[in-house]
């Protein structure tokens, strides 16, 4: 439900979305996109994409109490405002709000880490001042939907956009306006879908078109020399360039693990100001220290108090549950990291576990298929096993999905040794076997892209660990 700042008749909300008003002029309450939450002289606007058609609700919505619904078809229905294209209403409206309320707005993109970095900004900024996207609504409708949610208190707005196609922005650079889009990186993921990095980068890149003209763009992904796991793992560059108005800046950080696993110091530097400290960072892994200095940068460029940045961040609580999120049970530590998987995030996670001497040194890796990387499936999977099938204090390796077990077998590895098991997408867990067989305390690590439903396997250890 939206409340749309100053329209309050469907005679002037026509008028916003350039639509035809088939009834006379009355006063609504709230604007719907969901037929089922319709409420009382709510205006029902018939959305569509590759999946649904709002257009077939319509008549729904009406029966439900709707004043008035928005269509781009023709209609029976009496109460209507008739327009060429409902998305592009949804458009006019979120960048009218926009305009009204003039947020400082921040856009976020990039391969991996834009949940993060939305997360940390939005545990700096004030829940009174700011709206920040919620959940995963960052597609071509979800961030719209952000801006809809605007009121007359909100001085910030934190966009994350997701992109699944070539295309998804071009439209929304079309009609809002941001003050900084911060791009965390570029890599391979969803390369099935893009086909290529060139298309990836277009794509991301697009955001830049829609900034203001005193805007800044923050640089994560080091656009001239863009890092691609194609090319093998690197190791976690912390620098991050700012262009605008032609200058320049650069900023680096630095950290090192504390104490508890997860747990980081660190170091933020910049050539023209004073270096800054975070103590005791919940960076999760070392590959969000990067997300970590953008959140840093992009308060402090909005005008939070630098004293106030440093507090926020060293009392920072992961809301992401299944990114990296490290959970003490009994005497093991499990890492659920199953919201999605690609090759960065995989070798950054086992990178994690590799030079971080907090976690126990007996380790379990649970991984499932990287899905959607095309013709590089079969590359990709293999250099992750080779990495894996060298490290120190390795007690199982257990691997789920056709791809895995395709590089098992290219490899020539035994999966019915004592510490390789492969198992089909469909298989049963082997619970009760795996926690037998953790004699010492143990880091157990569990990943993989959504399709492949490792929070299931998550589940099993949460209830079953002791």
């Amino acid at each position: 439900m939206f409340h749309l700042i100053g329209i309050h008749d469907l005679e002037s909300l026509a008028q916003i979305i350039g639509g035809k008003l088939s009834c006379q002029n009355a006063i609504f309450s709230s604007l719907i996109v969901d037929s089922r939450k319709v409420v009382k002289n709510s205006v029902f606007l018939a959305l569509k994409g590759d999946t649904f058609d709002g257009n077939n609700y319509c008549q729904d919505a009406i029966d439900k109490g709707a004043l008035a619904v928005i269509t781009d078809i023709e209609t029976t229905i009496t109460n209507a405002i008739i327009v060429e294209d409902s998305y592009l209403s949804l458009l006019k409206l979120a960048q009218y709000q926009q305009q009204k309320v003039k947020p400082k707005t921040i856009a976020i993109t990039g391969s991996n880490g834009k949940t993060t970095v939305k997360e940390m900004i939005g545990q700096i900024l004030s829940e009174e001042e700011a709206v920040i996207t919620h959940k995963n609504e960052n597609n071509e409708y979800g961030i719209p939907f952000t801006v809809l949610r605007l009121t007359e208190k909100t001085n910030y707005l934190v966009l994350e956009c997701g992109a699944r196609k070539l295309g998804d922005f071009n439209l929304i650079s079309e009609f809002l306006i941001f003050d900084i889009v911060a791009v965390t990186n570029i890599n391979n993921s969803h390369i099935e879908i893009f086909e290529n990095i060139e298309n990836i980068i277009k794509t991301k890149t697009k955001l830049f078109d829609a900034l203001k003209h005193d805007g800044l763009i923050i640089d994560g992904a080091n656009f001239n020399k863009i890092s691609c796991p194609l090319d093998g793992f690197e190791e976690n560059n912390s620098t991050i360039t700012i262009y605008g108005n032609s200058n320049k800046e650069v900023w680096k950080s630095s950290s090192v693990p504390v104490k508890y696993p997860g747990r980081y110091k660190l170091n933020i530097s910049h050539e023209k100001d004073d270096d800054f400290t975070i103590n005791g960072i919940n960076l999760g892994a070392k590959h969000n220290e990067k997300n970590a200095l953008i959140s840093f940068i992009i308060a402090k460029k909005v005008g939070i108090k630098i004293d106030l940045i440093q507090e926020k961040l060293s009392n920072i609580q992961s809301q992401l549950s299944d990114r990296f999120s490290i959970n003490r049970v009994g005497n093991h530590v499990l890492i659920n990291d199953t919201y999605n998987a690609n090759p960065v995030s995989m070798h950054a996670a086992i990178n994690e576990l590799k030079s971080n001497k907090y976690y126990p040194n007996n380790k379990v890796i649970i991984l499932g298929d990287m899905l959607e990387l095309g013709n590089e499936s079969s590359t990709e999977h293999l250099k992750l096993l080779r990495e894996i099938s060298t490290m120190e204090g390795i007690q199982s390796i257990i691997l789920k999905g056709d791809s895995f077990k395709k590089a098992l077998e290219s490899l020539d590895m035994d999966e019915e040794n004592d510490f390789i098991l492969h198992l089909d997408e469909n298989e049963i867990f082997p619970i009760k076997k795996v926690i037998s067989s953790l004699k010492k305390p143990s880091v157990i690590l569990i990943k993989g892209s959504r399709g492949m439903r490792m929070e299931q396997i998550v589940d099993l250890f949460s209830s079953n660990l002791i």
